[in-house]
């Protein structure tokens, strides 16, 4: 036997690490764990009656400046949602009206936009498109990784996919008709370059 098939004998039983520490590797990246959290809110959102909630995901409009991408988007009787997720730990500290909120984790800070002002912008690129009044429009934003909120949060940002849900079957009163609903997902779905209609 030469020295090539003894080195490789001696390594084979070590192949699996590389795999392993691949998909460890991935788990913990900030790609995967956003993607989780937008499957996680995806899930919960299929559950809505479909007859009266149409949820598109993965909406991207195009903007004068470009396009603005949308997370989830949930067009119902009951008005538009807008829904923002965010997968981050650690301590959140933000406010309505600021425009860069925090975040702290184990005696690290960074910052991030403030997710209402992006929903604001989706908001408005929608306004334009399906020509309806700001005030059918819902804004929510969903935290879903293990955070808390260090200052007062608004009704509509949330820490769990639960109280989205909560938030959005807090509304009941009928604004729009089930032929508005479907001309309004046909728009969207002719515009966006890569809408997911989840039901």
């Amino acid at each position: 036997m030469d020295m090539t098939s003894i080195i490789f004998n001696a390594l084979q039983p070590l192949c699996w690490i590389i795999p392993v520490v691949f998909i460890l590797f991935l788990v913990r990246s900030p790609w995967f764990k956003g993607r989780a959290g937008e499957l996680i809110v995806h899930y919960r959102l299929k559950l809505l009656p479909a007859k009266h909630y149409k949820v598109l995901t993965n909406v991207t409009l195009p903007t004068e400046n470009g396009t603005t991408q949308i997370d989830h988007l949930v067009v119902s009787q009951y008005g538009i949602f807008v829904v923002e997720t965010i997968n981050i730990k650690g301590w959140i500290f933000g406010g309505t009206y600021q425009p860069i909120w925090q975040q702290a984790l184990f005696n690290r800070s960074s910052v991030f936009k403030n997710p209402l002002h992006q929903n604001e912008k989706h908001i408005k690129t929608l306004q334009y498109l399906l020509g309806v009044d700001e005030t059918a429009f819902h804004s929510a934003v969903v935290f879903v990784g293990d955070c808390t909120f260090k200052t007062e949060m608004p009704d509509n940002v949330v820490k769990s996919v639960s109280a989205m849900m909560h938030y959005i079957n807090t509304f009941k009163t009928p604004l729009f008709t089930e032929l508005q609903l479907q001309q309004w997902v046909a728009s969207i779905e002719g515009t966006s370059f890569n809408p997911d209609l989840c039901n």
